[in-house]
């Protein structure tokens, strides 16, 4: 053996001792090293044969002196390997954008007034536009004949009363006689059954009576209430049967703005802050009245009736019912899709955490049920997944 071989051969065993030093632990630092290539799934024995094979020549101490200041570089290393993203408080995010939907001025009453009896229209004292009190003759119709009626009704009650007076005396009278046993029994029940005849006569004719004085109060058609003329139906010399119309009026009072809603849309009208009808860029404050709690069975809406708190618009105006929600909304440019369901990132213990927002859709603000202080991410969503590690560069401005 000559005396290179010898040398290489000592060589050889040193570095055998020493792997064997590394693997046994006798050495702090080289135990260390083995504990950080474990971590990362590296033996040292693996290591070593392959650092000696791509590095021959090179001691093995400053093999591991190399590598453990690598491994001291790798939490740098992962930090640049994560996703770079930035955050936002949800509270300086959160909006509470306005709903809108289409509504309309309508009144309570719109009523169309007609004839009840056979009658000429002797005249309309009202024009159209005009506002007329409660019991304000609308239409004045011919009442003579019906005068007339009224007065035959009334003799023929004087008639019947007189003859119930008789009736009642000559009962009176057989009865007396009835006592001394003068006439038959047969007299005396014809002289009840008279006077019950009478009696019930009477009763009709006074029915009769009344119903000549009202047919007689229903020449003069009066306004039911406070209302606006629109429309006069009939003309003056007409001739006007039951069931003609007459005049057509709006109740002046009872103004209401009604609109059509999504079912999903009611809760937040119920509480909104404010609600108000913009018609011609003009804001009425309104407060709710009615929600209709059936379904159009067409649009599958439901129907909301509101008050004006002051002047109303005018009865038939369109225009647009506009609350505001109290529910924090979040913008929908936010919004990221994984699978079917669309949802948020928010930061939680430095990884990207998935929340999935029940009433999401596409181009819509969404309603969002977090703390205000929940870190939602901005810049970087569109890559994440749920639960990858990221890393923070600055709070979104």
């Amino acid at each position: 053996m000559t005396g290179y071989q010898r040398a290489g051969l000592k060589q050889e065993k040193r570095s055998e001792r020493e792997r064997r030093d590394a693997l046994m632990g006798r050495s702090a630092p080289v135990a260390n090293v083995s504990r950080q290539l474990q971590q990362i799934g590296i033996s040292v024995s693996s290591f070593i044969t392959t650092a000696r094979a791509k590095l021959s020549g090179i001691p093995i101490n400053h093999l591991l002196l190399l590598f453990t200041l690598l491994l001291s570089s790798m939490p740098e290393l992962q930090a640049a390997a994560r996703e770079l993203v930035t955050v936002k408080p949800l509270a300086q995010l959160a909006e509470f954008p306005p709903i809108t939907a289409s509504a309309e001025v309508i009144t309570l009453n719109n009523s169309q007034l007609n004839a009840e009896v056979t009658a000429v229209i002797l005249g309309l004292p009202v024009e159209i536009g005009q506002v007329v009190a409660p019991g304000t003759p609308l239409v004045l119709l011919e009442k003579t004949d019906l005068e007339l009626a009224l007065e035959r009704a009334k003799a023929t009650l004087n008639s019947l009363e007189a003859s119930h007076a008789l009736a009642q005396r000559q009962l009176t009278r057989t009865q007396s006689l009835a006592k001394k046993r003068l006439i038959t029994e047969e007299i005396l029940n014809q002289r009840e059954t008279e006077l019950k005849v009478s009696k019930a006569e009477l009763a009709v004719q006074r029915i009769t009576v009344k119903q000549q004085q009202r047919a007689l109060e229903k020449t003069v058609i009066r306004a039911p209430f406070k209302a606006i003329v629109v429309e006069r139906l009939g003309q003056v010399g007409e001739l006007a049967m039951p069931g003609t119309p007459l005049i057509h009026i709006l109740d002046a009072e009872q103004i209401l703005v009604s609109a059509k809603l999504q079912p999903r849309d009611i809760f937040s009208l119920r509480n909104a802050a404010t609600v108000v009808f913009i018609a011609e860029n003009h804001p009425y404050s309104l407060k709710l009245h009615r929600v209709v709690p059936a379904l159009d069975l067409r649009e599958r809406s439901q129907e909301v009736r509101l008050r004006f708190t002051a002047a109303p618009a005018l009865i038939g105006t369109t225009g647009d019912l506009v609350w505001r929600p109290k529910t924090p909304h979040l913008p929908a440019d936010l919004l990221v899709r994984r699978g079917n369901k669309l949802g948020v990132f928010v930061l939680a213990r430095e990884r990207a955490k998935f929340v999935a927002l029940a009433d999401a859709h596409e181009g819509q603000p969404t309603k969002i049920n977090l703390p205000g202080d929940t870190l939602i991410i901005i810049d970087g969503r569109f890559t994440l997944q749920d639960g990858e590690a990221v890393q923070v560069t600055n709070l979104a401005d």
